[in-house]
């Protein structure tokens, strides 16, 4: 009788250990999974590492895009520059030269004939 209720205590025991274990292993596979889930839509967030990876990218070629327009600026204002120091310089020689025009012309007065050009030799007829 002791021996058959040992049996029977040990067969409990053995039962209960198995259903612990179950679900032992029943809630370590339901935690390690939502581990996964979680992981999957949260901690490696792949939506968001190729948003990302888009929007630098996109940013990339906007800082480029703005390099170059600013070089191009650059350039324009450079150009800018040199045409506005070449038309100073054009304004500067033709003030000089009406000055020195108007200073020939009341340096030199013009003769009373009239023209004060030596009149041009007649075409003959026939030649």
């Amino acid at each position: 009788m002791q021996q058959q209720e040992i049996e029977a205590t040990r067969e409990q025991l053995r039962d209960r250990i198995w259903t612990y274990a179950q679900r032992g292993v029943l809630m370590l596979v339901i935690f390690l999974t939502g581990l996964f889930v979680g992981y999957q839509l949260w901690g490696q967030a792949t939506q968001l590492q190729e948003q990302v990876e888009e929007l630098t990218e996109r940013n990339g070629a906007l800082v480029k895009e703005r390099d170059t327009e600013r070089s191009k600026v650059t350039l324009i204002e450079r150009d800018k520059k040199e045409l506005e120091r070449q038309l100073q310089d054009a304004r500067t020689r033709a003030a000089a030269a009406e000055a020195k025009a108007a200073e020939a012309k009341t340096a030199a007065p013009e003769p009373a004939g009239g023209g004060g050009a030596a009149p041009a030799p007649a075409a003959q007829p026939g030649t």
